[in-house]
């Protein structure tokens, strides 16, 4: 992006001059700085910004302390995460560490205390009444706050209304207090007069559990409902209230909540509330001339905090794992020149918008300065801001030359606290933080106060003459240019999504029964018989007629399949075999919001779950075909003269593709183009509840050009098409994902050789699982909460690596389970049709009776946490939860595809990963730890295929996580990994003698 120079030379020496100005005050009130390495912090900083491992490890250990009990927790993760680096410590590590002479319990409690002073450097009081001792220590020294509420987005409505309270008892008891404090006309008014002396800061996000960027309506309606008592609140008690900005998920969410409830009737006329904007987005600029236009219309004034943001490397790693545009500029300086020219735009609307620069860096501030003071908006009429325990030199400078200066200032407990001081210590310690550069590394004025605008074309001269792209070869190139990149989900924050699949679910028309035939190379088959397939969340509506397959046609589609593919398919080069998928990527991409439509009223999908299942078949579509050339071309193997041995895959012959309903298009697709692209044929026999589905992708194979015979598709019913395909000898390879007893059902009859069978049946076999998620006793429960919420529940339990045990160390099980509770009950469970409920309904009646019946037998015999309510209109299971459940009992030992829950207690590590590994299946699991040591303990030793370490355990993707289990969770490589193609193939070594008459050809 292209950022033109803001500013004239007269004005950039008038921005020069005022920040030397500046500079040279901050200079006699910098004898200590936070720097300073005679203090335990500033020795902190220093290591920090000298060793980026240590930086690392030491921002871990301060996120995990208040979450340790004892000393000896203490000292053990202090070993963990600092002493196996080698090399030099700090003195303030080495006792304690084998390295000095003071017991660890001294040593771990100096330790604890030292880091909570760190946080209270930042924070201005644990509760009410120690922040208004701070704040009134504030004012004395002429400057003024904004009080935040420490805490990260809230997981139930218990802890959303518990956070509403406290923002109302510490606007009630600050607005009391405040009563009796001496008006400072320096802070305490602006151009217009007196403004309020309370000020505070709300972030949204925490007052609603279930904020629902799908449900954005429905999502801004409450957070308005919760946000009216507090604005309310603020007129009557004389208070400014701002609305705090968060990630970028939440951006547009907040503006338009700001921006519809100061509009209304008893708020339009109230000047005193305010909103932030975040310099570092690439469109805050764009927000920023929407909010002056509005302000125009609203006529009383508004204030908008302008902030550099906080997020960057969550924003960056976040869009990066999506596939979504980086929402941020990726370069310091452009955030920096971003920042100058939004700032420009809100001083030409003053007083429409009254503007607070929230910045430490000088340079920034003195640009504003001057620009305002050249459109002669008063001193008085801006603030500036800053943080509360940092950059004091650079307030007491401000507060001399008589700006309003107000600081941010968190109020809360240490546990919620620390994600706000990791982030204060990541800026401090960033190579490009503007304290740091002044503070530690001693720049010069010049360097400081350089244009940003400047900064940014050196550094794109830099990257263009240091671009590594000039030296490497063109194949190199290319293989970079057409690398595999996983399909991004919706991001249905953005409008058109939304309206989009609003339009395609209308189309649907539900009213109207779709009718699914067999088809053999294209051609419907007549049937006598139908299977009726109704709208899991509305029982009462039929949307499918499935024409049931018979022995019959699939005996005629497998003579077609194996005839198609000796004639022609195995004889298809691989390069037109690759194209087909990703002709068929393409268009599943095109017809995304039909796809999804058709899952969300066949199987219940919610809106989410089915957009992830259509990204994950076009990966799959792109992955194998890009897989697929990598392994066509012949690879040499062996390194004598005379002789060349080449190793290649050739096709099998006809694969039975058997694939569940719980992934209808993605598991199904990923199969049948797997086999497809090998050079096999493909008979495909989809679940039939969702046979709809099915019969899309079978549709979309004509389209794009398949051949008729290389794909047939026989719904029906398994036990009697399924059973007759599997035991068929011209059947070669079977692809099955299922349940356990099916699929060990599967290998038996594949193992059978028929009569006329001349090979033996290769299987690919994916199970199912009891699964498990080990919550140590130092875990992050914000995190450990939310993950297993989802894993357990998303798509109603209903995949095979979803969460059904939660094995829980002692020590915080009675915390976890009541906040996981309390989790459960804040959900909605309803149609998947409406985008606002956390799950929709089960596939189908005999899965509903089935859960039903298995919640109801272990309630008899096992502590019942929690079970919700739920609509009888259709198949919608309760979300359940037992507590202190026996390890070794059924419930813990069997799996219910369901939305049911075992907690089970621990004593211990070594136990919990006992009980984890207790069971006969090795599907999914993960721990929530902040232990390196039990981490590494559970790499080593938890059973399972794919392993998630402080996240959820569903979700997949393609490449990223390729797939499956082992014991009885199935056999065969893993989906969507490198291996699986191969497994559709016969390896072949062919080995010629190229020696001739005693000559042999160079090689």
């Amino acid at each position: 992006m292209n950022f033109p120079v803001l500013f004239s030379d007269e004005d950039q020496k008038k921005i020069i001059d005022l920040g030397e100005s500046i500079l040279k005050k901050i200079e006699s009130h910098s004898k200590v700085s936070l720097f300073s390495k005679d203090f335990w912090y500033g020795s902190i900083m220093d290591w920090s910004m000298k060793n980026e491992s240590f930086k690392t490890n030491m921002f871990r250990f301060v996120d995990v302390l208040p979450s340790l009990n004892s000393s000896q927790d203490v000292a053990q993760h202090l070993k963990e995460y600092f002493s196996e680096n080698g090399g030099e410590l700090p003195s303030v590590f080495n006792v304690g560490l084998g390295l000095g002479s003071l017991a660890p319990g001294l040593m771990a409690g100096a330790i604890k205390k030292n880091v909570t002073q760190m946080a209270k450097m930042f924070i201005t009081g644990e509760n009410p009444a120690e922040a208004i001792s701070a704040l009134k220590k504030m004012r004395k020294n002429k400057m003024t706050f904004t009080v935040d509420i420490l805490g990260e987005a809230t997981l139930s409505e218990k802890e959303a209304l518990d956070y509403i309270n406290r923002y109302m008892e510490l606007m009630n008891g600050l607005a009391k207090d405040a009563e009796s404090w001496e008006t400072i006309p320096q802070i305490d008014q602006d151009a217009d007069g007196a403004i309020p002396k309370v000020n505070v800061s709300v972030k949204v996000s925490a007052l609603y559990s279930q904020v629902n960027d799908k449900a954005w309506d429905d999502t801004k309606s409450v957070l308005k409902e919760r946000l009216r008592p507090l604005f309310e609140l603020a007129i009557n008690k004389n208070i400014f209230l701002n609305l705090d900005m968060e990630q970028y998920s939440m951006k547009h969410l907040t503006v338009e909540v700001f921006k519809e409830l100061i509009t209304e009737e008893r708020f339009k006329n109230y000047p005193f509330f305010g909103c932030v904007i975040q310099a570092y987005l690439k469109d805050s600029k764009e927000d920023i001339l929407n909010l002056c236009e509005f302000a125009k219309t609203r006529k009383t004034p508004f204030t908008v905090r302008l902030v550099k943001g906080a997020y960057w490397d969550y924003e960056t790693i976040e869009a990066q794992q999506r596939s979504w545009p980086v929402p941020v500029y990726t370069v310091k300086a452009e955030s920096d020149a971003n920042y100058e020219a939004c700032a420009r735009v809100l001083i030409d609307s003053y007083p429409f918008i009254k503007s607070a620069f929230a910045s430490h860096n000088v340079r920034t501030l003195a640009a504003c300065l001057t620009y305002a003071k050249n459109k002669q908006v008063p001193m008085n009429g801006l603030e500036i801001q800053m943080l509360h325990g940092m950059a004091d030199p650079i307030k007491k400078t401000f507060v001399e030359m008589g700006y309003r200066l107000r600081e941010y200032a968190p109020v809360g407990e240490l546990l919620p606290g620390m994600a706000y001081l990791v982030r204060r210590l990541l800026e401090n310690t960033s190579n490009e933080s503007w304290l740091r550069g002044k503070f530690a590394e001693n720049k010069t004025p010049q360097e400081l106060l350089k244009d940003p605008v400047f900064t940014i074309q050196e550094h794109k001269n830099k990257m263009a003459l240091n671009s590594p792209q000039g030296d490497l070869p063109n194949d190199i190139l290319n293989s970079l240019a057409h690398s595999f990149i996983n399909e991004p989900l919706l991001d249905f924050a953005v409008p058109q999504n939304r309206q989009n699949l609003q339009k395609a679910l209308i189309q649907f028309q539900p009213e109207n029964i779709k009718t699914v035939l067999p088809q053999i190379n294209y051609q419907p088959q007549p049937v006598s018989e139908f299977l009726n397939r109704d709208n899991p969340s509305d029982k009462q509506q039929i949307i499918a007629k499935i024409g049931l397959s018979t022995k019959e046609m699939a005996e005629k589609a497998i003579l077609e399949a194996h005839r198609f593919w000796v004639q022609e398919w195995k004889k298809t080069p691989a390069q037109k075999r690759s194209e087909f998928l990703t002709r068929l990527a393409d268009l599943m991409n095109k017809k995304r919001f039909e796809l999804i439509s058709t899952q969300v009223y066949e199987v219940g999908k919610p809106w989410a779950e089915a957009d992830a299942d259509i990204a994950e078949a076009i990966d799959f579509c792109r992955y194998y075909a890009k897989n697929n050339l990598e392994i066509s071309s012949p690879l040499k193997v062996g390194h004598v003269p005379g002789e060349n041995s080449q190793y290649i895959y050739k096709s099998r012959g006809v694969c039975v593709v058997i694939a569940p309903w719980n992934f209808p298009l993605a598991i199904l697709c990923g199969q049948v183009v797997a086999a497809l692209v090998t050079g096999n044929t493909v008979i495909m026999k989809p679940a039939e509840q969702s046979s709809l589905v099915a019969l899309g992708l079978y549709e979309m194979i004509k389209e794009i050009g398949v051949p008729a015979g290389a794909v047939q598709f026989l719904p029906g019913l398994g036990e009697i098409v399924g059973e007759y395909l599997v035991s068929h000898p011209l059947t070669t390879t079977i692809a099955f994902t299922g349940s356990k007893a099916v699929g060990l059902h599967i290998l038996k009859q594949a193992a059978h050789v028929h009569q006329g069978q001349h090979h033996v049946k290769k299987c690919i076999i994916e199970m199912g699982g009891k699964n498990a998620v080990i919550i140590d006793s130092d875990s992050d429960l914000d995190e450990a909460v939310d993950g297993v919420l989802y894993s357990a529940f998303g798509f109603a339990g209903q995949k095979c690596s979803a969460a059904s045990r939660v094995i829980v160390i002692e020590e915080v099980y009675d915390k976890f389970s009541e906040r996981l509770v309390e989790a459960a009950r804040s959900i909605t469970i309803g149609s998947a049709i409406k985008p606002n409920h956390y799950f929709g309904p089960v596939v189908d009646k005999e899965a509903y009776e089935r859960i039903q019946s298995l919640i109801e037998k272990y309630s008899l015999n096992h502590k019942l946490l929690f079970k919700a309510q739920v609509s009888e209109n259709g198949y919608y299971a309760p979300a359940t939860i037992f507590g202190d459940v026996n390890p070794d009992s059924e419930l813990a030992q069997e799996e219910i595809f369901g939305p049911v829950v075992a907690l089970i207690k621990a004593k211990n590590f070594s136990e919990a990963l006992d009980y984890a590994n207790s069971t006969k299946y090795a599907l999914t699991g993960g721990v929530f730890s902040r232990s390196p040591l039990n981490i590494e303990r559970t790499k080593q030793e938890l059973e399972c295929g794919n392993m998630y370490i402080n996240r959820g355990i569903t979700g997949a993707m393609v490449d990223r996580h390729p797939f499956g289990g082992y014991k009885l969770s199935g056999i065969g490589s893993k989906t969507g990994g490198p291996d699986y193609l191969k497994q559709f193939t016969e390896p072949i070594c062919i080995t010629e003698n190229t020696l001739r008459r005693g000559f042999a050809p160079t090689e």
